[in-house]
């Protein structure tokens, strides 16, 4: 997950994890180019407006890597709408701020069905 609001970085950390969930966060672009990429996750959460970058272009890197075939895209955003972003880099999904934690959860669930 890259979030760079620490409060809904750390909400959504707590719950996902208390979910069952793995979860490796971070607050910036930056952060996130430095992880270990050794590591492929399952999922995907990115929010489109960060310090250092655009979560929409981290959809569009990891959306034409074929090393993450497969691996799903779920965009965060207060201020963009599906149809823009679903032109750049077709996420599997969108979640509109604000949010409700339980409708997070459900949209996560859904890509695994």
């Amino acid at each position: 997950m890259v979030e760079d609001d620490q409060g809904i970085r750390e909400i959504l950390e707590i719950f996902l994890t208390s979910e069952n969930y793995d979860v490796e966060s971070f607050g910036s672009v930056s952060e996130f180019i430095h992880r270990d990429s050794t590591v492929t996750p399952d999922l995907y959460l990115f929010d489109v407006m960060l310090p250092d970058g655009s979560g929409i272009a981290l959809c569009q890197q990891i959306k034409c890597n074929t090393h993450y075939v497969g691996v799903p895209v779920i965009i965060m955003s207060a201020h963009a709408h599906l149809g823009h972003i679903n032109d750049i880099c077709q996420p599997d999904d969108f979640i509109s701020k604000p949010f409700d934690i339980e409708n997070v959860l459900e949209k996560i669930e859904n890509i695994f069905i």
